[in-house]
């Protein structure tokens, strides 16, 4: 809990490979008094029984984690059934600290900066973090001198061929923050300055704070419209509202890969040395 807002992490659950990583850094969160528990909201295949197997495993090992069904499938792909969970994130007293089943690091500071931000920041929408491999994250890292333009120049669009689809450019940015984070120099990552967000300004939500009590005063409390979670949240709210989102600059967290990226990262040993940091994080 954190200024008497009770502070939920969830994320739209698949992939043991990767969430193995992030629950370590929330059990790190837990132990501190940081975040009050973990929802591991159902988002899988039919074919993924060993997945679904280990978020429920994870929920009978710790108290502080439980499983939250989707309460329908969207028609299309599954992640349009994203944004249905927001119905059950309606309590006015809780920041909800939402996390891709690929982040794979989440620093010290990360959570309590993030919802800190979100208490004193109004009117916003959502926060968010600096997210280590995001298009227009990277982009704003290249302007302030963080990342080399040298690797290839980022535009601020959520799809930038370099930012989003550039393989050899998503290892380059995974080495570097690997490198500080070994080195105990993530804090050099930081922007130490906030950004509001263009209002409508497409981009991806690996990772965002945002409250309750705003999802609470939806027409229809909980209630996305439109329903797909990415556009409500960067595109269509902050737009219909007047209220940007905020991108802060003293926030750091990892997004592993987006599927252009996936042959590249995949035959490296950079997911392993994640692994090993998140072990540390909870030793």
């Amino acid at each position: 809990m954190i200024d008497g807002h009770k502070v939920t992490a969830w994320t739209p659950f698949g992939r043991e490979k990767t969430v193995s990583l992030l629950v370590r850094y929330l059990e790190r969160d837990v132990r501190r008094g940081i975040v009050d528990e973990y929802v591991i909201y159902m988002n899988t295949d039919d074919d993924q029984v060993s997945d679904r197997a280990y978020g429920y495993q994870l929920a009978e090992q710790h108290d502080w984690i439980r499983v939250l069904e989707r309460p329908m499938r969207h028609p299309g792909p599954k992640q349009r059934s994203t944004g249905y969970a927001y119905r059950s994130f309606t309590d006015p007293d809780t920041i909800y600290v939402r996390f891709d089943d690929d982040v794979v690091y989440v620093h010290d500071d990360a959570i309590e900066n993030l919802v800190r931000k979100k208490i004193e920041m109004e009117p916003s929408k959502a926060i968010f973090p600096i997210i280590w491999n995001n298009a227009l994250v990277s982009w704003y890292l290249q302007q302030c001198g963080i990342v080399p333009k040298e690797w290839g120049e980022v535009t601020p669009y959520c799809m930038d061929p370099v930012g989003w689809a550039n393989g050899p450019f998503a290892v380059k940015m995974h080495e570097k923050l690997i490198g500080h984070i070994e080195a105990g120099t993530v804090e050099d990552c930081f922007m130490y300055q906030d950004f509001p967000i263009k209002l409508g300004e497409q981009f991806s939500v690996s990772c965002f704070a945002s409250a309750g009590r705003d999802y609470a005063a939806l027409p229809q409390p909980g209630v996305l419209v439109p329903d797909e979670e990415e556009h409500f949240h960067t595109v269509h709210w902050p737009s219909v509202s007047g209220q940007p989102n905020i991108l802060i600059g003293n926030a750091v967290v990892s997004h592993w890969s987006f599927f252009p990226q996936h042959p590249f990262l995949n035959n490296t040993t950079l997911l392993d040395r994640y692994r090993e940091l998140a072990d540390k994080a909870v030793a």
